[in-house]
């Protein structure tokens, strides 16, 4: 659930990542390997049902209404692929995840066919459109996916999860440690050292889901999001396409130093 590559760089990257970046590639010609439409952009497993269908296109409708809310309007346009089968996720690269995006191609699990998911993946994809390749290099990893995770309103990352989290005394990255996590691989090292990553064992011993790195950081942004507002997110992505730190772009906007300017609810 966390940005990943750009078509120019997908299959160049594949001698370095591996079969799961060559096997995404298959997603650039869904119809090829199994797929069928079932909405302009949206694609499914061959033997999906009709109301697996209707929930797919419903949930893809959701999910852009999420982003045009936040960035004003949708620009990475991005191509969504739905399995129904472990087996189909497998096949195209998905290992263990819920969610992945390859560039503009966003690949669900059968547990992932609703719009949370889509909207948290399209937002990914929505910053790696509007942001140029230097500034996508300095946009940390801890603001990307706690933007994608305010965007998707996904129950698991709210702040009542994030509360759960403080009530139970459960451990979970404090802001400056948050903050640190500015690559892929740090982000992915706090995952694991928080066990955010064993989440499928404990559904299946019906324990509770712990959600601590991506619950921190939906904690951090969303109140930023909501003084910075649309006009706020779209200024950020501006300085630093203009060369800005991300720092300085980010505080900019903050709620420390500017008075809110709400983004109105989403209907």
């Amino acid at each position: 659930m966390h940005r990943r590559l750009n078509l120019t760089l997908l299959f160049a990257l594949t001698l370095l990542s591996g079969c799961s970046v060559l096997q995404g590639g298959e997603l650039y010609a869904p119809e090829t390997f199994g797929l069928v439409p079932v909405a302009p952009n949206v694609y499914i497993e061959r033997d999906a049902d009709d109301r697996t269908k209707a929930i797919l296109s419903d949930a893809a409708v959701r999910a852009h209404a999420a982003i045009t809310h936040t960035f004003g309007d949708a620009q990475a346009a991005p191509v969504i692929n739905a399995c129904v089968t472990e087996r189909c996720f497998w096949s195209f690269g998905g290992r263990g995840e819920f969610a992945k995006v390859y560039g503009k191609r966003i690949l669900l699990s059968p547990r992932a066919l609703n719009w949370h998911f889509i909207a948290h993946e399209w937002s990914h994809a929505e910053m790696s459109t509007r942001l140029n390749v230097f500034a996508w290099k300095r946009m940390p990893q801890w603001f990307d996916d706690g933007l994608a995770v305010t965007v998707s309103e996904a129950p698991e990352h709210s702040e009542q999860h994030w509360r759960f989290l403080v009530e139970s005394n459960i451990p979970r990255p404090g802001p400056d440690e948050l903050h640190s996590l500015k690559s892929l691989g740090q982000w992915l090292d706090a995952v694991r050292r928080y066990s955010d990553n064993k989440n499928i064992e404990r559904r299946a011993r019906g324990e509770q889901e712990i959600h601590s790195v991506y619950a921190a950081a939906g904690h951090e942004v969303r109140p930023w999001l909501v003084a910075a507002g649309t006009p706020g997110l779209l200024a950020l992505i501006q300085r630093l396409n203009d060369g800005e730190t991300f720092e300085r772009a980010y505080d900019a906007g903050s709620p420390k130093l500017r008075e809110p300017s709400r983004v109105a609810p989403l209907p």
